[in-house]
């Protein structure tokens, strides 16, 4: 709901930090989402514009983080697409979609896609927020997590090799293609599904991942990400 968003993601995030004891905190780490930024980590007018209730609601909130008590302590994160679980652990929105595109594979592997994302497995995302705890900053920080940036091209091709699975011609997925799928399958479509489609290369200047930090990687490929799963 629109108002739970803003209750959670806004209003009650100030009242939080806001209420940590200057004395005693010496660092916070706030999670925010790499929606929010455009391929130069500067923010997205579109995302506070057009953007799902989570994403304008974190939107705002990062505006005003600059402005509070704490800000000289505090490190922003902005996880791009994440991927882990298991049998033990709740997959991540990502991983749990997985098992849907093996599924459809078949059909996939003969489609060429323009487009373009970095991840991070969740194992090294907390090998990086363990790195921030250890060495607090000492001034407002932005983080953008996420391994190199892939196309979705290598992406397929890297679950096809696993797969076991050829490819042997691709057919391109151009924008009037797309368009003319949209409308004979009536999908519908929100205004920020839209601008994602046609903005297709949600990548970033400057990523951080284990590597970039000495450490060693859990899953730094889509291949390493498919054995676990």
């Amino acid at each position: 709901g629109t108002q739970e968003c803003w209750d959670i993601n806004v209003t009650k995030t100030h009242e939080l930090i806001e209420r940590l004891n200057r004395d005693v905190c010496q660092h916070v780490i706030y999670f925010s989402t790499a929606s929010l930024l455009d391929r130069h980590n500067r923010l997205l007018p579109e995302a506070g514009q057009l953007g799902t209730d989570y994403i304008r609601s974190k939107y705002d909130c990062l505006q005003t983080l600059p402005q509070m008590a704490l800000s000289d302590r505090m490190t922003v994160l902005y996880p791009t697409l994440v991927l882990g679980g298991d049998e033990q652990m709740p997959y991540s929105h990502v991983s749990g979609g997985l098992p849907e595109v093996v599924n459809w594979i078949n059909v996939i592997r003969f489609l060429k896609v323009t487009g373009s994302f970095h991840f991070m497995h969740a194992a090294d995302i907390a090998q990086v927020v363990r790195h921030f705890v250890e060495h607090p900053p000492h001034a407002l920080q932005h983080h953008v997590l996420g391994n190199e940036a892939y196309t979705v091209d290598r992406a397929i091709r890297e679950i096809c090799t696993y797969l076991d699975r050829h490819i042997y011609f691709q057919v391109p997925l151009s924008g009037w293609l797309v368009d003319f799928l949209i409308k004979v399958f009536n999908i519908q479509m929100a205004e920020w599904d839209r601008f994602c489609l046609n903005y297709r290369h949600f990548i970033y200047d400057r990523t951080i991942s284990p590597a970039a930090l000495g450490l060693p990687a859990h899953c730094p490929t889509m291949a390493d990400v498919l054995k676990t799963r």
